[in-house]
């Protein structure tokens, strides 16, 4: 029995969508950023949390609100987070005015080296598998 292939999700553009200005300045990605192994879906929340990030208070988006943003899961987007934030690369702070958690991007000197990802997934992925048995 062959399975229908499952639709992506796509982030909803704002009502108020500009196309941005001409200047070419507006994105820049690091070449460390490019060269490090994120996938997908984890470049993207990093997108996001660095997009929307105040020195003051940090990125408080719930992971709900960064699912609907970035056009993936609930689940993907907290995975992405798992992941970002034990490579060094985030940094995750209880919220003490609410229930969402904070996050901020660490100093380049703080980041793991991209070889230490592939064990970091595979890690979460064995936790993971060890819930399921559980259950």
């Amino acid at each position: 029995m062959s399975q229908k292939p499952r639709r992506q999700k796509h982030p909803k553009p704002p009502k108020n969508w500009q196309p941005p200005p001409d200047d070419k300045g507006t994105i820049l990605v690091r070449r460390e950023l490019d060269e490090y192994g994120l996938n997908i879906y984890e470049f993207r929340v990093l997108a996001h949390v660095a997009r929307r990030e105040s020195k003051a208070e940090g990125c408080y988006a719930s992971q709900a609100k960064m699912a609907e943003v970035c056009g993936i899961s609930q689940r993907t987007v907290l995975q992405a987070l798992k992941t970002l934030c034990q490579a060094g690369i985030l940094r995750k702070e209880k919220n003490e005015k609410g229930r969402t958690n904070i996050y901020r991007l660490n100093e380049g000197s703080k980041w793991k080296h991209p070889s230490e990802l592939e064990k970091i997934r595979k890690a979460e992925e064995s936790q993971e598998d060890e819930l399921l048995n559980l259950i």
